[in-house]
């Protein structure tokens, strides 16, 4: 039984040399007739069998490789769009701030101008709303006790070629804004002059917007120099006349308006007012902080 075995498994180890010999010989025998020409029609359909395969094989890597250029030139083209975007939001946000800045240099030219025409310290403000307060006339403008706003000083304004004329007194102030009572109210009572010639005219003009007029300049003696168009400023006496403002410090000599119409009525002469500066437009006004011709 021992030595049947040991045959058996022996078989195989003796075979195994023959196999290859045997697979050699038939490779040699195929190279031999493929380089005589003899597996051409072999080789031929082959390649038919084969060429379609190859084909749709070379057409998947080619729509592989478009779609991967494509993607990358979607995610190119999308990386320069939000670039774009971006380089845009930026230019628009300095436009925006180029205008700001050109307002702001604007206004404050025409602060100097002011100043240099008149004995005048500026304080510029933007006007935040005209408040009317139980039928008065009021604006509140961003500027308060931070920046040496008290009550009674007076605010101007400009409009068009109009000089800089007059258009309210402060009445409460704040920490950083501050209420104004504007020249039209008719609570606002200040005391007023007009040139006439070499003859000064004085009077008061008092507010009638709610009247349904805008300006009255009265208590002007009957006999006194007073034609239309003569200009109408402020006398800087309201303080001294003990008018129903808050330590008044509106200064002389600021333009308030021109004379329109005049009238008589007893003994004393009136006339209506014609604003330089409609109070109801004003966007952008100053506060007169201190004057050379303050009278205190």
């Amino acid at each position: 039984m021992l030595r049947n075995r040991s045959y058996r498994l022996s078989q195989p180890v003796r075979r195994s040399p023959v196999l290859v010999v045997l697979l050699v010989l038939a490779a040699a025998a195929i190279l031999a007739a493929d380089q005589a020409g003899l597996l051409g029609p072999l080789r031929v359909q082959a390649h038919m069998l084969i060429s379609p395969a190859l084909r749709g094989l070379q057409g998947v890597s080619d729509w592989l490789g478009s779609f991967s250029r494509r993607l990358d030139d979607d995610l190119a083209l999308r990386a320069e769009v939000e670039a774009l975007r971006a380089e845009n939001a930026e230019l628009k946000a300095r436009i925006i701030e180029a205008e700001a800045l050109k307002f702001e240099n604007a206004r404050l030219r025409e602060q100097v101008r002011i100043e240099q025409a008149y004995p005048w310290q500026l304080l510029g403000a933007d006007v935040l709303a005209l408040t009317p307060d139980t039928g008065r006339r009021l604006m509140l403008i961003a500027a308060g006790a931070d920046q040496g706003v008290q009550p009674g000083m007076a605010v101007i304004a400009r409009e068009g070629s109009n000089p800089p004329a007059l258009i309210g007194v402060v009445e409460t102030v704040g920490p950083q804004t501050a209420s104004v009572l504007l020249i039209t109210d008719y609570s606002s009572v200040l005391s007023a002059q007009v040139y006439h010639g070499t003859n000064v005219t004085r009077g008061v003009v008092q507010g009638q917007w709610q009247r349904g007029s805008r300006l009255l300049l009265h208590s002007v003696a009957r006999d006194a120099p007073l034609d239309v168009g003569n200009t109408v400023v402020t006398a800087g006496l309201s303080a001294e006349l003990a008018f129903n403002l808050p330590r008044a410090f509106v200064p002389p000599n600021v333009p308030v308006g021109t004379v329109e119409t005049v009238q008589e009525t007893g003994r004393e002469r009136m006339a209506s007012v014609r604003l330089f500066v409609d109070p109801d437009r004003v966007r952008y006004a100053w506060v007169i902080l201190a004057s050379g011709e303050l009278r205190k």
